[in-house]
């Protein structure tokens, strides 16, 4: 009797991991698929520019203000890049059969669109800076991505 039992534990581990695995699987597909997207390019440098005009010069931050409401627009197009991109993966992950040339150029189709409206926003990132006082680039500097920085001095 003892024999028995001690053949029957490594089928019910190995059944025991496998619906482990498979309910872990179907979580991670549920929050892949159908978790709505983080905000999109627009809502961060927002955030970022909110943050940043509290410690830039008055002259600098209205720059920097101008220029968020310049490329609006862009930062827009790229949030709209990433929701196509994720659309494009979930229908292409759907397909029967699965279509792996049509995945490789949807990524593709979103690395070029996405490359593009970098390029643009480097240049604008470029021309602001060249218009800030050296004191706001400093600022900036300090303030980094992630970083409380400095408060504006009165």
């Amino acid at each position: 009797m003892t024999r028995t039992v001690q053949r029957r534990w490594p089928w019910y581990l190995l059944v025991a991991s496998l619906a482990g695995n498979m309910l872990l699987g179907g979580v991670f597909a549920a929050r892949f698929f159908h978790h709505p997207p983080p905000p999109g390019p627009e809502h961060a440098v927002r955030r970022f520019v909110e943050r940043a005009s509290e410690a830039l010069p008055p002259a600098d931050s209205e720059i920097l203000r101008q220029a968020f409401e310049a490329e609006r627009g862009t930062l827009a197009r790229m949030g709209g890049n990433m929701e196509e991109l994720q659309r494009r993966l979930r229908t292409a992950a759907a397909a029967k059969p699965f279509d792996a040339e049509a995945l490789n150029q949807a990524f593709e189709t979103a690395r070029t669109t996405d490359m593009e409206l970098r390029r643009q926003l480097d240049a604008k990132v470029i021309e602001v800076l060249g218009r800030m006082s050296e004191e706001g680039r400093r600022r900036l500097v300090e303030l980094g991505p992630g970083r409380p920085g400095p408060r504006r001095q009165p």
